[in-house]
This record gives structure tokens, C-alpha cells and sequence, in this order.
């Protein structure tokens, strides 16, 4: 996982009513999973949730491990960044 050198990401305003509730870092460390029934307990470490374009929650959460890449998967750092840079609002 690589930290932005930036200290915060600000969205640019949207006319349109398109975003989406989304958790930002769902993957399986953060679900909390019964051993015996194998129901969902609980999801946990909300810090990062909010209404966000659909793109930024992804399909990281089908990832067996933390929602960033591992060796030989596909790593869809760049995909993010490019939603993040074309949904950013930029100050002059």
C-alpha cells in the first residue's frame, strides 16, 4: 500500500446524485465472521466510509487478504488513482 505524499484528497461537488455509500477498505480482515455458523458478525474500521463515485470501492474486498495487492495479483493501483485524479477538485 502506498501512502499519498499529500495530506488530504478533496472531491470535487457534484450536480448529479451518483455516489454511492462505500466502506474504502472492505476486505476480509475487516469482517468479523461467526466460526460456527460462518454469519457475519460485524464489519469493522469505518474510518475511511462515505459517498464516494461506485469506482471506489472496487471488487478489493474479494481479495483473500488486505485489500491491496499481493504477488501475482492484480495490482489496481493505478485504476484508483486515475478515479481519484478525474473525481478531484483542484485548488489554484
Amino acid at each position: 500500500m502506498v501512502k499519498s505524499p499529500r495530506p488530504e484528497w478533496k472531491m470535487k461537488p457534484r450536480e448529479s446524485k451518483d455516489l454511492v455509500f462505500c466502506h474504502n477498505d472492505l476486505s476480509t480482515h475487516n469482517v468479523i465472521v461467526d466460526p460456527v455458523t460462518l454469519k457475519v458478525k460485524a464489519v469493522i474500521d469505518w474510518e475511511y466510509a462515505g459517498f464516494y463515485p461506485e469506482e471506489f470501492e472496487g471488487m478489493y474486498f474479494r481479495r483473500p487478504g488486505p485489500s491491496v495487492a499481493l504477488d501475482g495479483e492484480d495490482d489496481d493501483e493505478d485504476r484508483l488513482l486515475d478515479t481519484m485524479h478525474k473525481n478531484e477538485e483542484y485548488i489554484v
